[in-house]
């Protein structure tokens, strides 16, 4: 959650259920374990985790379509030509 655990906490809860393969159940077992955690916290920290990663690249992509302020690539390399002639 490194990232300033960005998702509201409320104080209603919901439970899911979610019906998983005993194998991987033992995997996550034994990795909130080994964190000292519940099977219950490591999911929850996993899915907030996953969860930002989404919300980040969504805001990337959104930034990414901001053209305002940019030039073009063409643009740009005739820019740097005009700069490594001048230093010449």
């Amino acid at each position: 959650m490194g990232k300033g655990n960005r998702i509201p906490r409320t104080g209603k809860k919901t439970r899911c259920y979610l019906d998983i393969d005993p194998e991987l159940r033992n995997k996550v077992k034994a990795f909130a374990a080994l964190r000292g955690k519940t099977i219950r916290e490591w999911l929850i920290e996993a899915i907030i985790a996953k969860l930002e990663d989404e919300i980040d690249a969504s805001e990337g992509l959104v930034s990414l379509a901001n053209v305002e302020g940019t030039m073009s690539l063409e643009n740009y390399l005739a820019l740097q030509g005009n700069d490594s002639k001048k230093a010449e």
